[in-house]
């Protein structure tokens, strides 16, 4: 997407299920945020829940209908009404906040190793 420079915001706190934050290669960004939407409203609606409930097999059913109930709220509440404005791409390529660097889960493993543990008696 990159080289074909349909990224339009390059700011991470924009990159969330509520905002387009690239050009849609065969769609407009509204029509991608209008469908994200109705995708959504139609997947957690009560009908298409109750169809995709599992009346057999192993599947815990308690869990999954709270996992869906849960998931049918949140996405009443996302705002899909946000396209990202653009900003200017930055120097370096930036790392999302969310993710360490390799050597700081290393040093962070590695700290952690050093500590002495809990004694069990």
């Amino acid at each position: 997407m990159k080289k074909a420079n349909r990224i339009v915001s390059f700011d991470w706190s924009m990159y969330d299920q509520g905002h387009v934050v690239y050009r849609p290669a065969q769609m407009s960004a509204d029509e991608l945020r209008i469908g994200l939407g109705g995708a959504y409203g139609k997947f957690y609606s009560t009908s298409s829940i109750a169809s995709r409930f599992p009346l057999f097999g192993k599947r815990h059913r308690a869990q999954w209908l709270i996992y869906n109930l849960f998931m049918r709220k949140a996405s009443q509440t996302v705002n899909f009404n946000s396209i990202a404005a653009p900003t200017v791409e930055p120097d370096v390529a930036p790392m999302p906040p969310i993710l360490p660097v390799k050597r700081e889960w290393r040093e962070a493993v590695l700290e952690a190793a050093r500590r002495p543990g809990p004694q069990l008696s």
